[in-house]
């Protein structure tokens, strides 16, 4: 029995929920005891990892310019990952209301038509394309980052005869990390896959409300078009049941302006929570990927090689992912305009032509993710990103050669 609209969606939001319980995220509102511990408990984590790749950073000499790229990328994520994580507990009630609106609200303006639910079925089908794909990243990073270190140090001690120590991504310490290099280890192996499953988690959240949004102004895009159907049309044109059409379409219209109003609100909100990351990524993420490229150039270690080959490789997603997502939302809501003039609007009475003027003037502002105002993130800032990444990439080459 295939599943009905709803359960598509909920299908999603259940594995959502269920990664952000094992995170301490869910439920936004009301969580136990227990989980507020683990959430705090976590916080620290974090935090002790950005306080001692900031120390690394500080106390290294100028001439150790490997160990400053090695750290900067570093710190960077650490510092994402805890404003991301402590921003959805900060507007809990925010993300707990998007998370109600899709479950719940949102299913009054959707019918059972072929058209609903092959738009619901794409939709659903694109988030859990995204969220996989940033879980099944995910996974092979940790293995990779926490146990690629050891493994090549034991080749190269067993085959080599080399004895170099190598960590996860090599911080500073208060002891000596040589001497107690199991416990080292073993820090730097934990902190990587916490900070990395933070990092995961919170963009899966974020990909799937903002995927969900783009999934709903499609449905009201398509609402528009048939706000006065064909046989309404060849109703209209007998002077069958003009009054009661009319109504039902000023009524029709204003209920999917006032579910606009409503995602309109949300995507502003998250545009404003979500600014602080951008703007980092937006200023620093060309310097960052140009610097983990280069330096996967020239450092003769095969694992520093892979390290930050990887590195290099995963900030670009991350880029990539947010202007992605600013794009879609972005062109989603400028086609509902489209949606307008698709429809049967010269049937429309006077009052209901008004009504949709006034909303394609609404509509010709479109959703936006931007960078704190500064920046709109989309695929032209992808591609400037890119551009720079490049340039910084070959000025590197020409004064290291």
């Amino acid at each position: 029995m295939p599943l009905l609209p709803r359960d598509e969606v909920l299908s999603e939001l259940h594995l959502i929920r269920y990664l952000a319980t094992k995170v301490f995220l869910y439920p936004f509102i009301g969580r136990s005891k227990l989980a507020m511990i683990g959430y705090a408990l976590t916080i620290f984590l974090v935090l002790s990892t950005t306080l001692q790749l900031i120390i690394t950073i500080v106390s290294a000499n100028t001439s150790e310019w490997l160990v400053i790229i090695n750290a900067a990328p570093n710190l960077g994520v650490c510092v994402m990952s805890a404003i991301k994580y402590t921003k959805i507990q900060i507007h809990k009630k925010r993300y707990n209301q998007i998370f109600l609106h899709f479950q719940d609200e949102m299913w009054d303006v959707v019918s059972n038509s072929d058209m609903h639910r092959k738009i619901i079925r794409y939709y659903k089908k694109l988030a859990m394309i995204i969220n996989r794909f940033f879980l099944y990243y995910s996974i092979p990073l940790i293995i990779v980052v926490d146990s690629f270190p050891y493994i090549v140090m034991w080749f190269e001690e067993r085959f080599l005869g080399i004895k170099e120590y190598l960590y996860p991504f090599e911080a500073w310490y208060p002891f000596d990390k040589i001497k107690f290099y199991a416990p080292a280890y073993i820090w730097e192996s934990c902190m990587t896959a916490v900070v990395v499953s933070l990092y995961v988690m919170t963009n899966m959240l974020h990909a799937t409300y903002i995927i969900f949004t783009c999934m709903e102004l499609r449905i009201l895009g398509n609402c528009l078009e048939e706000l006065i159907s064909e046989k309404d049309v060849d109703n209209i044109k007998k002077g069958v049941e003009i009054n009661g059409i009319y109504k039902r379409s000023v009524t029709k219209i204003k209920m999917i302006i006032s579910r606009h109003d409503i995602l309109a609100k949300q995507i502003g909100a998250l545009d404003t929570i979500l600014g602080d990351t951008m703007i980092i990524n937006y200023s620093l993420g060309a310097v960052f990927i140009s610097l983990t490229a280069f330096t996967s150039t020239v450092v003769g270690n095969f694992y520093k090689r892979v390290r930050y080959s990887y590195m290099c490789l995963s900030l670009i997603v991350e880029c990539f992912s947010q202007c992605f997502m600013g794009q879609i939302i972005s062109d989603h809501s400028q086609n509902l305009t489209n949606s307008i003039y698709s429809s049967n609007w010269p049937y429309a009475s006077p009052e209901t032509k008004t009504i949709m003027l006034l909303f394609m003037m609404r509509t010709q502002k479109p959703f936006e993710l931007t960078a704190k105002g500064y920046i709109v993130m989309n695929m032209d800032t992808f591609r400037r990103i890119c551009r720079t990444s490049y340039q910084l990439f070959n000025l590197l080459r020409t004064i290291y050669a």
